[in-house]
């Protein structure tokens, strides 16, 4: 039930009550109360993540087994719960019930902050993405605070269904309080709508080239396209055009031909252009390609760049090369690109406003202390772009779209995402797409979105929810040590 609450299926309703049959089986479990938890994990994020093995990016059995590696790995962490939860509930059951919520975000929560590892994808939160009362928690708490709402949702639910008389009506009480909380915060995102915001006019761009062929062809095919679509669907007044990652399969600074192409583009339709291209820098004695995005404005030409700070571990980087260097020279089909230093934020002119925004490039998107460190630094804008060519018309592509919205809902702020086959979307401060573009299609979505200077409660706090959430779990095992009595 949890599998099919994420994209693209969405049934979020059956993720309420998704996890009644693991507390079910958790009641009277076969052993330790592991093995319960370590199969529903297993279905879940084999469910979620099954696109892994789909990766035409690198050879089939590393693809094949980092899909495998990584469900073990999650469903592991699923157990280890659900054997913590036993070792509570011989002390102390209604401890154990109590701490369900607490102990789901722990887990999530950490494993979305292990550095050049952390993988925050097979979450709760995602089973809601169609649910929009439930995602506008993020604005206070991160996307922490929707999958602690879930969690509590389904135990709610398991007691009050199990629950009779006086004990029913209290538990029944609390489920309509509970309710109620999402739509609450949904009014108040409302606020944004009554605002009188400065606005961008933007445009994104999906050429729909096969991520391999594009890097195999003449790089003019691409350059073509790209031009074409800009022009086609271009308007007066229109202040940014987007492209996606690497829609140009170039260096581009080194290419003059096509960095001149651009600069005359942008300059004939007077509109400022992102769009990701290849760049390369010197590094320990050799060259190493950076995954880069390019700002061309139509006063100076390329006018700024920067590059992915966080790279997908074991597809563009091996981890931990800080720590063992030798860790580079390993082989498994990926690019093997530098990480950029530190976040660049661009900025451009929309009238008598300055935009300023960092460019999210792919993976980096399903971070929530990204986009907010971008906010931090000042940006009233987001833009994200992306290639997810290489899992085709998988989950893939709609999953990491709807990570992407959250990050527009955490820190209320607009967003403009182009991606290479889909799905491209122009999103609003509540996390709401405005235009988007079908996947494995070309084409072009635009429209006029605010920008926003709000600093959010979880932009201003971070993780605040995620270190309580972990306090209190982590107070209800402490407790087992010095309680006696069952209740």
């Amino acid at each position: 039930m949890l599998a099919l609450s994420v994209p693209p299926i969405n049934l979020y309703v059956l993720a309420w009550v998704g996890l009644i049959p693991l507390f079910m089986s958790l009641e009277k479990p076969s052993d330790s109360g592991f093995s319960e938890g370590f199969v529903a994990g297993l279905v879940f994020n084999a469910g979620t993540v099954y696109w892994l093995a789909l990766n035409t990016g690198t050879y089939f059995l590393i693809a094949m087994a980092t899909m495998l590696a990584t469900v073990l790995i999650l469903a592991t962490g699923w157990g280890t719960a659900a054997m913590l939860f036993r070792l509570i509930y011989k002390k102390n059951r209604m401890l154990a019930w109590f701490s369900i919520p607490f102990s789901w975000v722990t887990f999530e929560g950490w494993v979305s902050h292990l550095g050049e590892i952390g993988f925050p994808w097979p979450l709760l939160a995602l089973t809601q993405s169609e649910f929009e009362p439930a995602l506008q928690i993020m604005e206070y708490t991160g996307i922490w605070g929707t999958s602690f709402w879930v969690a509590a949702l389904n135990l709610l639910l398991f007691f009050g269904w199990k629950s009779s008389g006086f004990r029913k009506r209290i538990f029944l009480t609390a489920l309509l309080i509970w309710i109620v909380i999402p739509y609450v915060a949904l009014k108040r995102a409302y606020r944004f709508y009554e605002a009188d915001l400065p606005m961008i006019n933007v445009q994104c761009s999906q050429g729909n080239i096969d991520p391999l062929d594009k890097w195999m062809s003449d790089p003019h095919i691409s350059w073509n396209l790209y031009d074409s679509l800009s022009r086609i669907d271009y308007y007066d007044g229109l202040d940014l055009l987007v492209w996606p990652e690497t829609a140009l399969p170039m260096n581009l600074p080194v290419m003059s031909r096509y960095s001149r192409l651009i600069s005359d583009l942008s300059q004939q339709l007077d509109c400022n252009i992102i769009t990701g291209a290849s760049a390369r820098q010197e590094y320990g004695g050799r060259s190493r390609p950076l995954n880069s995005a390019y700002l061309i404005t139509p006063e100076k030409g390329i006018a700024d760049r920067g590059a992915k700070v966080f790279l997908v571990p074991f597809g563009e980087r091996v981890p931990f090369q800080a720590i063992i260097p030798a860790l580079g020279k390993l082989n498994f089909g990926q690019a093997e690109f530098l990480p950029d230093l530190q976040q660049n934020i661009f900025k451009i002119s929309t009238g008598t406003e300055i935009c300023r925004f960092p460019v999210l490039i792919c993976y980096e998107s399903s971070f929530s202390g990204i986009s907010r460190s971008a906010v931090l630094k000042g940006s009233n804008f987001l833009v994200t772009i992306s290639n997810d060519g290489w899992y085709g018309t998988s989950s893939e592509p709609h999953q990491i779209a709807a990570l992407s919205r959250f990050r527009c809902i955490e820190t209320r702020r607009s967003m403009a995402r182009a991606a290479n086959t889909g799905i491209s979307f122009i999103a609003d401060p509540l996390g709401r797409i405005i235009s988007s573009t079908g996947l494995e299609t070309a084409g072009t979505n635009t429209s006029s979105v605010p920008l926003v200077s709000n600093i959010t409660f979880y932009t201003k706090y971070g993780s605040w929810f995620l270190v309580v959430t972990t306090l209190i779990y982590g107070l209800c095992l402490s407790a087992v040590l010095v309680t006696r009595s069952k209740f």
